[in-house]
């Protein structure tokens, strides 16, 4: 049971000086997506910050992020213990929330960091993250109808909560598309308060205007609260627009209008639209992004529907469903830390959704089985859109499914097949140098299913093109044929390999074999990798990791290394094989991107069937991944110098 209140928070943080300053940020919609864009800017900008957010997606420590990462789990369970500790000994009964709130708080502290972002857990005035002792700004997002058993029945009440979080001379900023009630409400709030509120206008915003083009209206209003709440916080950065709008650009926030994979469960082979939307205000924007990209190609939508307790899921429903559409409900399980959260029945939501005033083509309750309601949806859709939504908390079950590591197997050449499943040298095609070197190739195959085996986590790509001309093969796709006619040599089962394995038929050379491979990650899952794992020749590993992932700005120490060298390789009398190498890493440290004539013509000569090197096939996907790139003749090149959206 949820008990709003502030004595408990107080008392756990009496000790903890809260050396950092603090934008708070409040509302029913946008909070989340505000707080990533401000974490984005202060980034971009060298500012060392921290960000805690609800609810989590996986595990609670997801909530808290130091800088660009999410904090360790020894740190997290060190600072939660001691939190709990605390509130043994005080005999204080502290909620789930206020103990993950105290234990941020305590993290922030121990890094050192110059700023919090804070996102209020419910309402404003009584939630814990009131305790904030050094605000510089508070921002309060769109305001909807939302938890009325605890905030008041209008919205007008629930906005009164939301202002709760304003503080005497500190600038708070408002969406300024709320209606006036509610405008009305914080205006007068803030007169109270003694502070000023500052209402955004998007189509005055110098950084919305440089980005509108790529930004839903209710990605403007975000980004417009987030870009002034920054500029009042920070006004000495506020005015590099092209660094803010490269951070922008590149912000990520799972769960929300996210394309993935669900194939490993269902077997289906199209991406699902994955959303959050758990109120008409946040149904309003996904409804208007189905229409456009999903409804246009003629076929009714298959919807998987949650919803928890307390939710207007009329009012969604309305604003989802239109004539021959079909549905599956279901109860999401418990959620980790949150056990005051509780599904509506499936069945009430069944109901809920004939009452809407539409056909449905057809309709099955699932109840507490998510699995059986994704394979229903998929048999249901065929290959017609489908979209999950109506919780964020059914975006935690599916985001606990999602995989979050990436392990790239390098290949180098091509095998055709045959009885001796690739132990015969004859059956390949390879360089003249590459004499003797197909028994390694096996080795790297069965490198990467080790790893994969051993990380239920993680999804294998075998990496490389068709290059060539006798045969259209791919060198990815010759990998995956031989590790699959050898039984994945006895690592992987075929049921753990299902789904786990896949290939990339592009890449030239070994900056393409990674990246590429984060970019076909991202586009069956939806999201960027965590952690990334190459396999390759031992002697490329400062090639791979630190030419290769340094210039794309993939975090190194979010990267592991496998190297199997041929037998005799390096041996300190292979002088050829040493000056080759170090030729080579030269000219990737000259020219990391590759772009130059000698690297582009290498490639150009691996590439006999003239298969396209640009990192998206369309704009639209283009946009959406969040990557910075240059299109230059036909080929596409990332921009240096600015934040890719796997750096965070």
């Amino acid at each position: 049971m949820v008990s709003l209140g502030l004595a408990r928070i107080t008392a756990l943080l009496k000790q903890t000086p809260q050396t950092w300053k603090a934008i708070h940020v409040a509302g029913t919609n946008g909070k989340g997506s505000i707080c990533a864009y401000l974490m984005a800017m202060l980034r971009a900008n060298q500012i060392s910050c921290g960000r805690f957010t609800s609810p989590h997606l996986i595990h609670p420590r997801d909530c808290i992020t130091i800088n660009d990462s999410v904090v360790s789990e020894s740190k997290f369970k060190h600072f939660e213990e001691l939190v709990k500790r605390r509130n043994e000994e005080q005999c204080l009964g502290a909620s789930e929330f206020e103990l993950l709130t105290a234990t941020a708080f305590e993290i922030f502290e121990s890094e050192k960091v110059e700023f919090g972002i804070i996102e209020v857990g419910l309402g404003g005035r009584l939630d814990a993250t009131n305790v904030l002792k050094h605000k510089c700004v508070t921002v309060i997002s769109k305001i909807g109808i939302d938890h009325q058993s605890f905030l008041g029945n209008t919205i007008e009440e629930i906005s009164l909560q939301k202002a709760g979080i304003m503080r005497h001379g500190v600038p708070c900023v408002a969406d300024g598309s709320n209606p006036a009630s509610v405008s009305d409400v914080l205006t007068k709030h803030a007169e109270e308060t003694g502070t000023r509120v500052q209402f955004t206008d998007p189509e005055s915003d110098t950084l919305v205007k440089k980005l509108s083009d790529n930004l839903a209206p209710h990605q403007r209003q975000n980004l417009a609260c987030a870009h002034e709440a920054f500029r009042l916080a920070y006004p000495q950065h506020a005015s590099s627009t092209d660094v803010l709008a490269s951070a922008a650009r590149n912000m990520v926030w799972p769960g929300r209008l996210q394309l993935l994979s669900i194939e490993k469960l269902t077997g289906r082979k199209q991406n699902v639209l994955l959303d959050g939307a758990h109120n008409p205000q946040s149904a309003e924007v996904l409804s208007a992004f189905v229409e456009r990209h999903l409804r246009s190609q003629g076929k009714p939508i298959t919807w998987v529907l949650a919803a928890t307790q307390g939710k207007d899921v009329s009012e969604m429903f309305k604003l989802l469903l239109r004539d021959g559409d079909s549905i599956v409900t279901v109860e999401f399980g418990p959620v980790d830390q949150m056990p005051w959260v509780r599904p509506t029945n499936s069945a009430a939501l069944l109901d809920a959704a004939s009452k809407c005033g539409v056909t449905i083509s057809s309709e099955f309750n699932s109840s507490t089985d998510v699995l059986s309601a994704l394979k229903w949806a998929s048999q249901t859709a065929n290959e017609g859109p489908l979209a999950i939504a109506g919780s964020l908390y059914l975006v935690y079950i599916m985001a606990s499914e999602l995989p979050r590591n990436l392990i790239v197997v390098c290949c180098h050449g091509i095998w055709l097949g045959g009885p001796s499943l690739g132990h015969n040298e004859d059956e390949w095609l390879i360089a003249e140098f590459q004499k003797g070197e197909t028994p390694t190739f096996i080795e790297h195959i069965k490198a990467g299913l080790r790893v994969l085996k051993e990380d239920k986590n993680a999804v294998l790509i075998f990496s490389g093109g068709p290059t060539r001309k006798e045969n259209r093969l791919s060198e990815a796709q010759s990998y995956a044929n031989l590790a699959s006619a050898n039984a994945y040599f006895g690592i992987l089962s075929e049921a753990e390999a299902a789904g786990r394995i896949s290939c990339e038929e592009r890449a030239l050379d070994s900056y393409y074999n990674v990246l590429f491979s984060l970019i076909e990650f991202w586009k069956c899952h939806g999201t960027w990798p965590r952690k990334l794992t190459l396999v390759s020749h031992a002697f490329k590993r400062e090639r791979l990791v630190d030419c290769h992932c340094g210039a794309i700005d993939f975090p190194l120490d979010r990267v592991d290394f496998v190297g199997v060298d041929p037998p005799g390789m390096i041996d300190g009398s292979n002088l050829a094989a040493i000056k080759g190498i170090t030729e080579a890493i030269t000219q990737w440290k000259d020219d990391p991107h590759g772009k130059d004539e000698l690297l582009a013509s290498k490639r150009r000569k691996r590439n006999p069937w003239g298969i396209s090197q640009m990192l998206f096939a369309d704009e639209d996907n283009r946009t959406r991944s969040g990557v910075q790139s240059r299109l230059v003749g036909e080929d596409e090149y990332l921009i240096e110098g600015v934040f890719q959206p796997w750096s965070h």
